[in-house]
């Protein structure tokens, strides 16, 4: 199982879905540091979000704070010369929009109420 992992950051740009022969689909965001002021050489990374995922971009526009959990995946490929090439994308899993103050602007789901039957009986009564 691979690690989980977690950026924060303000979205650079926000890329177009493209769609391969496969039918196989992705689309990328690019983000920048938030360190809450302007960096001579900010960091531009790029996330991929593949399948499904891709919709997950549908809320978030460019300049907008956000949290991408992700994964980091490598893979193998030799071209047709036989020389092996090594790549590594950060897929992301998750998209959650921030508020400036660092909070989500997704409510918080409130936790349904336990489904415990009536004639449960007394806690006493348990075997341990």
């Amino acid at each position: 199982m691979a690690a989980i992992y977690e950026y924060t950051g303000v979205v650079e740009k926000i890329l177009p879905v493209q769609t391969f022969t496969s039918g196989f689909t992705k689309r990328d965001i690019v983000m920048t540091d938030d360190v809450g002021q302007e960096s001579k050489w900010p960091n531009h990374i790029a996330f991929t979000f593949k399948k499904d995922n891709c919709s997950l971009l549908e809320k978030v526009r460019e300049g907008q704070r956000a949290k991408i959990r992700f994964a980091i995946d490598g893979r193998e490929w030799t071209n047709p010369q036989g020389q092996v090439k090594y790549f590594t994308d950060l897929t992301g899993l998750k998209l959650e929009v921030l508020n400036a103050d660092g909070s989500s602007t997704e409510p918080v789901p409130t936790p349904a109420e336990p489904d415990f039957p009536e004639d449960a009986g007394d806690v006493d009564d348990l075997p341990f």
